[in-house]
């Protein structure tokens, strides 16, 4: 490694951004969808909802929201929120709040240009009740509709952060006050990227050839460790084949030999800068469950909802080490699986 790529290395951690915290909607591996949004979001404003939470997401909405009367004059004992509701030509209104005497319509935007027919949904508007209110909530809080109040997300979350902060010691914790701080959690990481510091930039461009020697090494340590596990597997156990892929968290090791059953070795993270290893086992008959409790025991058992798998209680600090133990374990798995789990 020369000298300039060494110094590079012992800098460049100061300068990266610590990694988004995960949310349970993330971790579903469904992302951002703008009408289960928008359901989650009409339950969080219901004020009488199960959540618990009273008026505060809406309070807080309306808050943010730039008119001319304080929203605290409005009456939020009664409230009435509906999706997606159709007007007389069957224009759809993404959310609708109906209080004692007013109407606050809520279009979300998130991938969608404003295009709406606003005029349309005014009229809708006026018609229920006199005192009427127009908001976009947008990821840049703009709006390209006159009379239409522009919320971004970014405000709103940021908001409801503090509001919720104040009630903590106040009012009864329940799982809803959880669901909430996924929510806002969840949307802040999927509509916006961190702005880079300035000498995070200046960094990047003074050391340009060195991210790119980083990069190319990275690739190559992928492309090695990947081969270097199916030529250990392949070696270890003589009649067997074995095939390995990269799936960006881990490399999985599959066989014919094996059906439905393998193994992945879990890359290092940035909080975890160990190896671990997981065998996932398809068949959860008895007696093959006890046997392969027995044989695993040294491992920590859990379940994906489709198949049990056992994961290493410790890491390994280098893919050496670990390897040698998927090897290992690759032969424990053989040992247990029959010629009836092989496929054609």
């Amino acid at each position: 490694m020369n000298a300039d790529l060494e110094s590079f290395l012992k800098e460049v951690g100061a300068y990266v951004a610590p990694t988004k915290e995960a949310t349970l909607f993330a971790i579903g591996g469904r992302g951002y969808y703008e009408n289960p949004a928008s359901d989650l979001l009409a339950f969080f404003l219901k004020p009488d909802a199960e959540h618990g939470l009273k008026d505060l997401f809406l309070s807080t909405f309306l808050e943010c929201v730039k008119m001319k009367e304080d929203y605290r004059k409005f009456n939020l004992s009664y409230v009435d929120i509906k999706r997606e509701v159709p007007t007389d030509d069957n224009k759809r209104i993404d959310l609708q709040i109906l209080g004692v005497d007013w109407c606050l319509l809520i279009e979300n935007k998130i991938y969608h240009w404003q295009a709406n027919p606003f005029p349309t949904y005014e009229a809708h508007a006026k018609r229920l009740r006199e005192k009427t209110v127009f908001s976009i909530l947008s990821p840049d809080g703009q709006s390209e509709a006159k009379g239409w109040s522009g919320v971004s997300y970014k405000s709103y979350c940021q908001a409801l952060r503090e509001r919720m902060a104040a009630i903590f010691f106040t009012r009864l914790f329940s799982k809803w006050h959880i669901f909430a701080r996924e929510f806002i959690l969840h949307m802040e990481n999927e509509l916006y990227i961190p702005p880079m510091k300035p000498e995070q930039v200046a960094f990047v461009e003074k050391h340009a050839a060195q991210i790119a020697e980083v990069q190319k090494l990275a690739t190559q340590y992928q492309s090695f460790i990947l081969q270097e596990v199916k030529r250990c597997l392949n070696d270890s156990l003589l009649g067997h084949i074995f095939d390995t892929r990269d799936e960006a968290w881990a490399f999985r090791c599959t066989s014919p030999q094996w059906g439905n059953n393998d193994m992945v070795l879990i890359k290092p993270n940035g909080n975890v800068q160990k190896f671990f290893i997981r065998a996932y086992l398809e068949d959860r008959s008895e007696p093959r469950l006890s046997k392969t409790m027995h044989a695993l025991k040294h491992m920590l058992p859990d379940t994906d909802g489709q198949y049990p798998y056992w994961t290493s209680a410790t890491g390994f600090d280098s893919a050496e080490e670990a390897i040698a133990e998927l090897c290992q374990l690759a032969k424990t798995i053989s040992g247990l699986v029959n010629k009836s789990d092989s496929t054609p």
